[in-house]
């Protein structure tokens, strides 16, 4: 047996940032488009866009650079600091997941 964990961040009762959103960013990252992200992970390009668009606002900062249109077709590139959220993200939670491995060794060992 083991512990699942999970780790988002919230302002005000809304998930602000967590897993999906950084799954999200980093195929956006890779793929160059949130519309490829999107279909990639099998969610509409609204859906993809809500939950950037809703990150970006309780941040206060911009996550995606985005081009329109032109002879490539646009997309979108992750911004400084989206790279950095991701990063801190990722870190944090892998730090805190063997956290809460070690505490649930502790407490539940004899199950």
């Amino acid at each position: 047996m083991k512990l699942e964990s999970r780790f988002w961040i919230v302002e005000d009762g809304e998930k602000v940032f967590g897993r999906g959103p950084c799954i999200l960013l980093k195929t956006v990252g890779r793929l160059g488009s949130l519309n490829k992200a999107a279909g990639e992970l099998n969610m509409s390009y609204s859906k993809a866009w809500s939950i950037i668009n809703r990150a970006e606002k309780l941040l206060g900062y911009s996550l995606l650079q985005t081009e329109t249109g032109g002879i490539d077709g646009g997309g979108s590139r992750l911004t400084p600091k989206a790279e950095g959220l991701i990063r801190t993200y990722e870190d944090f939670s892998k730090e805190a997941e063997e956290t809460v491995e070690r505490l649930y060794e502790k407490f539940f060992e004899d199950i």
